[in-house]
């Protein structure tokens, strides 16, 4: 039996080493996009004929912080060996709907949802955090 514990905890490290290979791999990819991304809003920049609207380029900026954030993600879980903290991951929750009430300006019931998930995502975590400090 002693045998089999010490195949069942290095398999697991095997597994968490692929995890964590893995989400190198996923943060190398992700940094690949961020560049292109940024690339593509030089060349809408510089561009001399204005073929874009300003939603097109607004869009295109939204996308780059998106792959931002996912990055950003991947490094905090490299950092804490695999882990994401539940205030990280509702703080990218709060950033991604601000963006995109940002973009719907024109949908009163898009902009509505938006907020009050904002406000229950506070909410959630001014609670989450009280509750963790009294521990």
């Amino acid at each position: 039996m002693h045998k089999f514990t010490k195949f069942i905890e290095y398999f697991a490290r095997f597994l968490q080493m692929l995890l964590i290979l893995a989400l190198a791999l996923l943060g190398i990819l992700l940094i690949l996009l961020l560049f292109r991304e940024i690339y593509s809003l030089f060349d809408a920049f510089i561009s001399p004929s204005i073929s874009r609207s300003n939603a097109e380029i607004m869009d295109e900026i939204i996308v780059f912080f998106l792959f931002f954030e996912f990055a950003a993600m991947v490094i905090s879980a490299l950092h804490h060996h695999g882990h994401t903290s539940i205030n990280f991951l509702m703080g990218l929750g709060i950033t991604a709907l601000l963006r995109g009430l940002i973009t719907a300006h024109s949908n009163l019931t898009e902009v509505i949802g938006n907020s009050v998930a904002i406000l229950l995502l506070v909410i959630g975590m001014v609670i989450f955090n009280r509750n963790i400090k009294e521990m």
